[in-house]
């Protein structure tokens, strides 16, 4: 056992080794855009000032935009974001099995936000990671209770991961700092000899470990019934090379979502940082630059004659300076400012406006913003307007939902589904062996579906409804109550809010039925109408006939 951890912390170290460079451009990406996480290569101690060398915040403020902007836009607390569903649509959107469905995404939606979880505050620290380096680290697990979910943020710098050949992220290796009591506390009875006698003399020494989640067949390990397991979680005393945890695990146990990846490295990179940080920089010695020559205008340096001045120089308001020589107006003023060239600072204000337009940019916060519209505007211009808009902000929110909610939720439903959380004793036989997926509401997805409730009021309103005045048979031409719910899905109705769609069938049937009877009822009283009519026009006819 100590011999295969010994090999899997050597591969460890080469793989930290091998992100130095990478943590060194984040180091400077984070000096830049994001100081409070600037110690990638240097340590930072508690109460030390993050910002004391920056001369702009503007950087800084972009990226806190964009950062927050993610958890406001994809996954508000104030509604379900996500929601589970089936490959196969016709199953999903069924009377059962979609209400079924429905009531797992509850269930989900309340371990998930737990108070005690941390998904909140886990995800709030790796957005602002994800924006800034494009990449970031959450590990997903269940609390040492037993009874909840717990959400872990951890530093990029104290993670190092690789590929498999599929390249998806399998393999990870955390550096992990606890004190002696907390791995005494958490391992009592596989820590180190040496950790034990340090626990009675210093128990808040830090104890260097390390966490490798790695797939088992890289490293051997079986179950406990013979059958291979998926991962492996593996906890060691990186010094005493100790052995602290070796179990199988169903699951890789972290979410490592990558905003841009290139092919050749398993590091991703951020769509904005990556190429705002000449601006950032340039941004900083400009905003200097302005500021050292505004204070120099409001107080300017001043020439003084030395053999002239006597004592010194009052540079106060209100303050008066003797000379020692009689003044002479052709010598010129004992003590006057020095010439300063003001038409310079107009051309660095517009400079430093350009650069926060360009981070602005960089950043997509002019993207991301709904597009303006006016009432004069056509629905056919607005719908256009927003279709412009969700190809412009494409690139920031659907690598997030692939990269980042979708492997949240799936890992968290595998914890959910090995724990028992769901009741799936009540399962429709139907859904049993089916694929899971999840869909999400974003902006894009919003939009997307107001498009979908729009084009079905506009082809009623705009196409059929003229038709069928002119043809009533064109009104067959839509399957109406397939249209209906798919609208009112779009707009957000919830599948227990819906009628069963064969009770409504019955319910027409039954209608149509009345309606048909009714009508015959009708029919046949008027018949008798006519019937008793005629016969008394046929009997006064006689009557007169005789008469004559």
């Amino acid at each position: 056992m100590e011999q295969r951890a010994r090999d899997i912390l050597t591969q460890g170290d080469k793989l930290f080794s091998n992100k130095q460079q990478v943590d060194s451009l984040w180091q400077e990406i984070a000096l830049n855009f994001y100081p409070e996480r600037a110690d990638f290569t240097s340590r930072r101690t508690q109460g030390e000032e993050y910002s004391d060398h920056l001369f702009s915040s503007y950087p800084s403020m972009a990226r806190r935009e964009l950062g927050n902007l993610l958890a406001a836009s994809l996954r508000p607390r104030s509604e379900k974001w996500f929601s589970i569903h089936v490959e196969d649509e016709d199953m999903d959107e069924a009377d059962e099995e979609r209400e079924f469905l429905e009531r797992l995404t509850d269930i989900q939606w309340r371990a998930m936000y737990d108070r005690d979880a941390g998904l909140i505050r886990a995800t709030k620290e790796a957005d602002h990671d994800f924006v800034s380096f494009g990449n970031a680290v959450i590990k997903i697990g269940v609390n040492t209770a037993g009874n909840g979910l717990l959400f872990r943020n951890y530093h990029l710098r104290d993670c190092a991961w690789s590929e498999s050949i599929e390249g998806k992220v399998d393999c990870l290796h955390r550096k992990w700092e606890p004190t002696a009591g907390q791995l005494v506390s958490f391992f009592p009875k596989t820590v180190s000899e040496q950790v034990k006698k340090i626990v009675k003399t210093d128990p808040n020494k830090v104890i260097p470990c390390r966490h490798v989640s790695m797939p088992a067949r890289l490293y051997d390990l079986k179950r406990a019934n013979g059958q291979s397991a998926a991962f492996v979680s593996l906890f060691v005393e990186t010094e005493s090379e100790t052995v602290l945890e070796e179990i199988s695990a169903n699951r890789f146990g972290y979410v490592i979502p990558r905003w841009q990846t290139v092919s050749g490295s398993a590091y991703g990179m951020s769509m904005a940082t990556s190429v705002l940080l000449p601006d950032g920089r340039t941004l900083q010695v400009m905003i200097r630059t302005i500021r050292e020559a505004g204070e120099k205008w409001v107080d300017p340096p001043m020439l003084a004659f030395s053999d002239a001045i006597r004592g010194d120089i009052a540079l106060y308001a209100g303050g008066v300076t003797t000379a020692d020589i009689e003044y002479d107006e052709r010598s010129g003023e004992v003590l006057r400012p020095i010439t300063q060239q003001k038409d310079s600072m107009p051309l660095g204000l517009e400079l430093a406006a350009s650069l926060r337009a360009d981070i602005r940019a960089g950043f997509f916060l002019d993207k991301i913003q709904l597009p303006e519209t006016s009432t004069d505007m056509t629905a056919y211009e607005v719908r256009r307007r927003l279709e412009e808009h969700i190809r412009a902000a494409s690139p920031i929110f659907e690598p997030i939902e692939q990269e980042y909610n979708d492997p949240l939720c799936e890992e968290v439903f595998g914890i959910l589904t090995d724990n028992s959380a769901f009741p799936t004793q009540q399962m429709p036989e139907t859904l049993q062996g089916s694929d899971i997926r999840f869909s999400f509401r974003s902006p894009l997805a919003e939009m997307a579906e107001q498009k979908e409730a729009e084009t079905f009021l506009d082809i009623r309103d705009r196409i059929i409804m003229p038709m069928s005045e002119i043809d009533p048979s064109q009104l067959g031409q839509i399957d109406w109550d397939v249209a209906i719910r798919d609208a009112l899905r779009a707009s957000g109705a919830k599948q227990k809010w819906l009628a069963p769609l064969e009770a409504m069938q019955a319910q027409r049937e039954e209608q149509q039925k009345d309606d048909a009877l009714a009508k015959g009822m009708e029919t046949m009283g008027g018949i008798a109408q006519i019937a008793e009519t005629g016969g008394k026009g046929l009997a006064e006819m006689t009557k007169a006939a005789g008469g004559q």
